[in-house]
């Protein structure tokens, strides 16, 4: 692609000198048009386009001052929508426009223009029309792109079957930049010094010859600028956005169901199971725990903190008992007894949310709790005023962590009569999105209340941190 300037300004140098622009012209609003025309920036409807955002400058405003920037377009038909990018170069008094290839930034007024554009059809794709003062368009195409639709008319250009002026580059094919300024490092040693506030005069005319230049000469470069052309117009590391980096994340998964003495609860062994399967088809490393009595549930804690640390995302999902107790939260174990339970047997036997954060060492976190279902131990707490409520409690987190509830604090979750919790199955749903995790666990909210007759109601505490963290594409 880097080749495309020197090829351009080999067409510069076969190029006919052009007319002086009206000298009431600012410099950098001076148009060399490919049939030897010039004209001023400010004469073309496009200048008052908006180029920045939807409260941000018209591109009038915002061409800089000397004169490196790039204009791509769409063109001006009715079933078009208006879309215009913008891409310029920095420049310094030691080194004047620091680059002569006018690629980079060709291609950002192309990803600028498309991004405005998205969904736009074949007939109404951008297109480079302006690169450093000069296009590669006549002035009758220009005004296809820069001037009212009424203006292409006025030109007595007739049409082409695309709806264009005849001989006009195919919209669909963005076109490549135009000739790279003489002011810059890559310029040839012959060729003329200026400053970089006057963008050279000089147009590039595919067909116009210099003295002793032959037609075939001519048609060959011509060749070979389309071919760039079509290069420029395939998707590529430059012109599509940057790759996410690939984040390490390692989950915890625990599952309880077979308690010893308060019962079974059918699903929270195969909700782990699910949730374990589905977070390892999207290249997460897990580590699965089922029925743990306390003694396994602290090893399982204390393994993954050595085998996690390192990762960037940290997860932990468990699925079983859990209860509140003075405002703290408690993981129940397989092996806790319901019989004479007190406040001092749940803080000796079961294990704390705030200690079980601890064994998660990544500076982001992500935690689902399917563990709100009500019990005999939070029944007989309750019964004895020591403080006990119903389901969990509501949370306080440092920065990077999240934590999502199957249910509002202090209410029950359900365990549900299929294969798998109305919270898990409406996770298993809506993980797969390629979507952050704030919209999915909105999503997942929306279905539990919809399957549970708005008895149960999924709700998050904490915050993540940076870009956005989409579970399914994390580790890819």
């Amino acid at each position: 692609m880097g080749r495309l300037a020197a090829f351009l300004g080999a067409l510069v140098f076969l190029g006919a000198p052009l007319e002086a622009a009206s000298a009431d012209c600012a410099s950098r609003f001076r148009i060399a048009f490919a049939d030897g025309t010039t004209s001023c920036l400010t004469e073309h409807a496009i200048a008052n386009d908006d180029v920045v955002g939807q409260f941000g400058a018209n591109l009038r405003r915002v061409v800089p001052s000397n004169g490196y920037y790039a204009v791509a377009a769409t063109p001006a038909l009715p079933q078009c929508k208006r879309a215009v990018g913008l891409g310029t170069v920095e420049g310094s008094a030691a080194v004047p426009g620091l680059t002569a290839d006018t690629t980079p930034r060709s291609e950002k007024a192309l990803q600028d223009c498309r991004l405005r554009a998205r969904g736009a059809t074949d007939d109404c794709r951008c297109r480079v029309v302006l690169v450093d003062g000069r296009s590669s368009l006549t002035r009758a195409e220009f005004a296809r792109y820069g001037d009212p639709v009424p203006a292409v008319a006025a030109q007595g250009v007739p049409a082409s079957p695309s709806g264009g002026p005849a001989g006009a580059a195919n919209p669909g094919a963005p076109a490549a930049a135009t000739a790279t300024p003489a002011t810059t490092p890559a310029a040839t040693p012959t060729a003329p010094v200026t400053t970089p506030a006057t963008p050279p005069t000089g147009g590039m005319v595919a067909g116009a010859t210099r003295p002793g230049a032959t037609a075939e000469e001519v048609a060959a470069l011509n060749r070979r600028v389309d071919e760039l052309q079509a290069a420029l117009a395939r998707p590529s590391a430059t012109t599509t956005a940057p790759a996410r980096p690939k984040q390490r994340a390692r989950a915890l998964v625990i599952g309880n169901s077979r308690y010893a003495h308060l019962g079974t609860l059918p699903n929270p062994r195969r909700d782990a199971e699910a949730i374990a399967a589905k977070l390892r088809s999207y290249g997460i490393e897990v580590d699965l725990a089922l029925d743990t009595d306390r003694p396994g549930l602290v090893k399982a804690l204390a393994a993954f903190q050595t085998r996690a640390t390192g990762y960037d995302v940290n997860i932990l999902f468990y699925a079983g008992h859990g209860l509140q107790v003075a405002g703290i939260n408690y993981i129940v174990p397989v092996d806790m007894n319901s019989e004479g339970a007190t406040v001092g047997a749940v803080k000796l036997n079961g294990v704390s949310l705030d200690d079980a954060l601890d064994y998660l060492p990544a500076s982001t976190r992500v935690v689902f709790l399917d563990a709100c279902r009500d019990n005999p131990i939070s029944r007989s707490l309750r019964s004895t005023r020591s403080g006990a409520g119903v389901g969990l409690a509501p949370v306080s987190t440092v920065s990077g962590t999240l934590l999502s509830y199957a249910t509002r604090d202090g209410s029950v979750a359900e365990d549900g009569s299929g294969g798998n919790s109305p919270y898990t199955t409406a996770l298993l749903q809506h993980l797969d999105a390629e979507e952050d995790i704030a919209l999915v666990l909105r999503r997942v909210r929306q279905e539990v209340l919809r399957v549970t007759g708005q008895r149960q109601e999924p709700w998050e505490y904490g915050s993540l941190v940076g870009d956005q963290l989409i579970l399914s594409r994390l580790a890819r």
